[in-house]
């Protein structure tokens, strides 16, 4: 394959391909800063609001303010007060814009919410098990950026395969030798490994790979964003996963904006 990378962009290719992820520090600190700062204020405001007259100012010790039973409501009220801001998806793009246009590509679609992960200690509820989200209908062609808004590490990380191994696991599937998530994990416990990762750095990994996490066994929080970027032109290969509702084009150029329209012409003929 003919490649114009550079000498840095095919070192970083390589890395992604053969490891399955790239950690790299964030690309806009104040706009990471400025994350915190609104979930810290937004958790205290919700906070007040049953009753407490307590102030949160570390996002890793959550569990010191909010019961395990009340964490979902927590989480989908943060989701939603995030999400209604117009300019979040833009300042998260920001975070890895440079990583995600080598990695992924310079016309970019980009998943419509950006998603909001809280797992406390010893908080069973929020264990995501073994999964690839290929096997569940994501585009293969799809990469996550993952943000720790606290430091994650062992436990409370979230964990992976590499590719190598999740390759060979799909295939071990599908000829019938490993019949459930928990068999792969047995099968592969040796190889699967935490994503140790401190605040102020960025994670995009490939989805294709199996991942998780586990319960919190550590004494700290981890709260995280993720957020799913696929090539504007990659092939659609689900419909529920199709641009207009679940990816929303980010970074569409003249030419190709040109040719769609091209396009709908023709069909408009036909």
């Amino acid at each position: 394959m003919t490649s114009f990378l550079s000498r840095d962009e095919e070192a970083l290719s390589r890395r992604f391909l053969e490891e399955g992820y790239v950690i790299a520090p964030c690309e806009d600190a104040q706009a990471l800063q400025g994350l915190v700062d609104a979930l810290l204020e937004e958790t205290n405001a919700w906070m007040t609001s049953r009753g407490s007259g307590r102030s949160l100012t570390d996002l890793a010790a959550s569990h010191e303010h909010v019961a395990t039973a009340d964490l979902n409501d927590l989480r989908l009220h943060l989701f939603a007060t995030l999400n209604s801001d117009d300019g979040l998806r833009r300042r998260y793009f920001d975070l890895a814009a440079t990583l995600l246009t080598t990695l992924v590509g310079n016309e970019l679609a980009m998943q419509t919410k950006v998603n909001l992960s809280i797992q406390q200690p010893d908080d069973p509820t929020s264990i995501l098990d073994i999964h690839s989200d290929v096997w569940t209908g994501d585009s293969p062609f799809q990469v996550v950026l993952w943000t720790p808004l606290t430091d994650a590490a062992d436990s409370n990380a979230m964990f992976f395969l590499p590719p190598r191994q999740s390759h060979e696991a799909f295939r071990r599937v599908r000829r019938g030798e490993l019949p459930s998530m928990e068999a792969i994990r047995a099968a592969y416990a040796a190889h699967i490994a935490p994503v140790n990762i401190e605040t102020g750095r960025i994670l995009v990994f490939n989805s294709n790979c199996l991942h998780g996490n586990q319960l919190n066994t550590t004494t700290t929080s981890r709260w995280s964003l993720n957020c799913r970027f696929v090539s504007l032109l990659a092939p659609a290969t689900n419909p529920e996963r199709r641009l207009g509702s679940f990816y929303t084009p980010i970074s569409a150029r003249a030419a190709t904006r040109a040719g769609l329209e091209a396009l709908r012409m023709l069909e408009e003929e036909s």
